[in-house]
């Protein structure tokens, strides 16, 4: 049964260049199943259009499958498809006559690279193969040239060491060794035997040598042959990239113009979204405006009547204060009063008690026969009255210091000597 004949163009229906990879031939065809599956496209012939989705990718998502398609493309591509998208579902706002014009304009240069991208990789298949028919030839032909060289060479070998063995029997040393030892008889026929020996010897080193150059005549013929079909692919290599160069050229200039065009479209679209942002945003900061100024007007109030009630509580705080620090030096006062009535007090002790113990002395110096002597060996001094007319020295220690340390009361004299308080002179 004779294959059916396909007339629809699977890159159209699956919205993807030529040049597709796998992946994004897979990613358009699950994109587009969710659009063209019946259960959401309610058109009459959508499980038509979603049947051709199906046959498009099982075709172009199978290596061999596509390379017989893109052999029938050119025929394809030529004759309009009666069933591509006709039930795609648009997008809002769309227009229903609008082609797609970067994508048109560039579809004939698309599939020129695409064309020549199948070619090199066809070339470079090609090329593979060849080499490695080469590469196995040139190898054997190395391994046979190996073998015939390591032959002729092991057969020169023996036939210098026979050589060597001669000439070592015919050798001075030998003769004269000859009547010691005897010289080793050699029969007729062994002399045939070496002789027959030698000379297939020479016939196979002459018989590898000629298979040799013909080895290596088959070798330079091998090796010239993949030369040639390597300038050969390089010089296709090259006429494809120019080709390719050229069309990607062409393909980039229209891209360019789409591009610019769509920059355009989309910049005065961005000018308008953003004049109509900037009035929205003039209305919305004309509104932030008034309420600022709204907010601002209620806190100057409320900062007011803060202030105002912070000074009252300030000036009720300080008048509090001053009435505590009144209170607190009153009080201060009081105490130091009291203390320095009773520091007058103490003092006053302590006078009645000092003077009661200058009394007890007094009486103690009075008694004394020496402090009556005192005027005659006194150069004179000072001397008080007591109220019953008494004349008495001041001199709490009766005008002699003690011989034991500590006994006295003054610092300002030494041991034995009279005390500066007092006008007697000591004696040793």
């Amino acid at each position: 049964m004779a294959p059916a004949v396909i007339t629809e163009d699977y890159y159209l229906v699956l919205k993807v260049d030529q040049s597709a990879t796998t992946e994004t031939i897979t990613k358009s065809y699950r994109q587009l199943a969710l659009l063209l599956h019946p259960d959401r496209n309610k058109k009459h012939d959508a499980t038509e259009a979603f049947q051709l989705l199906g046959e498009a990718y099982e075709t172009l998502k199978d290596v061999n499958k596509r390379r017989a398609y893109d052999g029938l493309y050119p025929q394809i591509k030529s004759k309009p498809t009666t069933r591509a998208a006709n039930a795609t579902p648009k997008a809002p706002g769309t227009s229903k006559t609008k082609p797609k014009q970067d994508e048109e304009d560039i579809s004939t240069e698309i599939t020129g690279i695409a064309a020549i991208n199948k070619a090199r990789a066809e070339r470079a298949a090609t090329w593979v193969k060849s080499r490695k028919v080469h590469d196995d030839a040139i190898f054997e032909l190395k391994r046979e040239i190996r073998k015939l060289q390591a032959a002729i060479r092991e057969l020169e070998e023996n036939e210098k060491a026979e050589r060597d063995e001669e000439a070592a029997k015919n050798s001075w040393t030998r003769w004269m060794l000859n009547p010691i030892y005897g010289k080793p008889a050699e029969t007729e026929e062994e002399k045939e035997k070496k002789g027959k020996v030698r000379i297939d010897r020479m016939h196979s080193i002459r018989f590898k040598e000629r298979e040799l150059g013909r080895k290596d005549e088959d070798l330079r013929v091998w090796e010239e042959r993949l030369r040639v079909k390597e300038r050969e692919k390089e010089v296709g290599d090259q006429k494809d990239d120019a080709a390719r160069s050229v069309l990607e050229e062409v393909v980039l200039r229209k891209k360019e113009r789409a591009r610019r065009e769509k920059e355009r479209i989309e910049k005065e679209a961005r000018e308008k979204a953003q004049r109509e942002r900037m009035e929205k945003e003039r209305v919305e900061r004309e509104a932030r405006t008034r309420a600022w100024k709204e907010q601002l007007e209620r806190e100057r109030i409320e900062r007011e009547a803060r202030e105002k009630a912070r000074s009252e509580q300030q000036a009720k705080y300080w008048r509090e204060w001053h009435e505590r620090e009144a209170e607190a030096k009153q009080r201060q006062k009081e105490v130091d009063e009291a203390a320095r009535i009773a520091l007058e007090k103490e003092l006053e002790k302590a006078r009645i008690k000092q003077e009661e113990e200058r009394r007890r002395r007094f009486s103690g110096y009075n008694n004394n026969p020496w402090a009556q002597a005192e005027p005659a060996r006194s150069s004179g001094g000072s001397r008080h009255k007591t109220r019953s007319g008494a004349t008495i020295s001041p001199c709490l220690h009766e005008g002699w210091w003690d011989k034991i340390e500590g006994r006295s009361t003054c610092d300002s004299v030494q041991f034995l000597v009279t005390a500066t308080c007092c006008n007697a002179q000591g004696a040793r």
